[in-house]
């Protein structure tokens, strides 16, 4: 079917079916019913591609992520779904699996695809950010970009590692190792600069041999730990996320060391896992839901207006305490 035969069935010309499709107001009611039965009975389903070409709009968004299977990004993904199928768009999620090619590679598809805008959480390689030429509108969530005309939403993340560090130390820790992200990107920066500063403000020398930079694999932190805990004195571990702070405790643990008793943890993040490992982990709570919600509407308040400026939203995060640090 086309648009001329659904005219036909329906008794209008071409013009009017299309003003229908259009969601013109100049129809009469009678009018429009007849033209919607008519595409009912018919199956007929407008050229998406060509209707969006001439609308220049195609309800369709963009979503880049670094790792789909990590809880903290598939919450983001999924809230942000949520807010765009209220408001009829449709989502094309791009998982790079951190890797800097295939992150490439996903940002070129979707400016190929006729997308509205585009939601990035960037793995962190600065190169790709070339792509990005102002043309549709982009929202950068959790990792800042150097983009101009880009909003951006993430969380506290330097408030939450002198959060973190304070804790511990309040918790009786002096000797605290930081097990961060072995990429450079904003939040971990962040992170370990109010570990840093937390140290510096309860008089605590800073050890750059306490703090391991490695890949969030699970592995990877209990390779470091078989290899090193013999090593290193240490009373407490802050993770800079849920995922090594679960991997540090499953290795300590198996190690023979108890926790809170011997090591005390904070993780960040606040996924699943950690309310129902054992022992529990305290940690740093981030909304990862907002996150996702706040990036969506501010990429649709661009697509609405395209004259608004960008805005940066820093949603705050909150201690939450569990068995893997002493009560004080």
């Amino acid at each position: 079917m086309n648009i001329k035969e659904v005219a036909c069935l329906a008794g209008v010309s071409p013009a009017t079916v299309s003003r229908v499709l259009n969601g013109s107001k100049n129809v009469r009611k009678s009018t429009r019913r007849k033209v919607l039965q008519a595409i009912e009975e018919s199956g007929y389903r407008p050229n998406q591609v060509a209707r969006g070409l001439r609308l220049r709009r195609f309800q369709s968004i963009g979503l880049v992520v670094p790792d789909i299977t990590n809880e903290f990004f598939a919450t983001i993904a999924r809230s942000i779904e949520d807010v765009l199928h209220e408001h009829n768009y449709n989502l094309f999620l791009c998982n790079t699996r951190e890797d800097g090619e295939e992150e490439r590679r996903y940002i070129k598809a979707l400016l190929d695809k006729f997308v509205d805008g585009i939601i990035f959480v960037s793995g962190g390689f600065e190169e790709n950010l070339d792509l990005f030429q102002g043309d549709i509108p982009v929202v950068a969530i959790d990792r800042r970009s150097n983009l101009e005309g880009v909003s951006f939403v993430t969380s506290a993340n330097y408030e939450g590692g002198y959060l973190a560090a304070k804790h511990l130390i309040e918790c009786g820790c002096r000797r605290i190792l930081m097990v961060r992200d072995q990429k450079q990107v904003a939040p971990m920066e962040a992170r370990w600069a109010g570990y840093v500063d937390c140290l510096k403000d309860y008089n605590i020398p800073y050890d750059e041999g306490l703090v391991v930079s490695i890949p969030v694999e699970r592995e990877a932190a209990r390779e470091y730990l078989l290899r090193m805990h013999s090593q290193l004195e240490f009373d407490g571990i802050f993770a800079a996320t849920d995922v090594l702070a679960i991997a540090c405790a499953h290795t300590l643990l198996r190690l023979g060391y108890s926790i809170p008793e011997d090591v005390q943890i904070v993780g960040f993040d606040n996924i699943t896992a950690a309310e129902y490992y054992n022992p529990s982990l305290t940690t740093i709570a981030q909304e990862k839901e907002a996150l996702g919600r706040k990036g969506a509407e501010l990429l649709l308040e661009r697509i609405e207006d395209p004259e608004k400026e960008p805005a940066t939203v820093v949603l705050p995060v909150q201690l939450i305490q569990r068995a893997s640090t002493r009560q004080y």
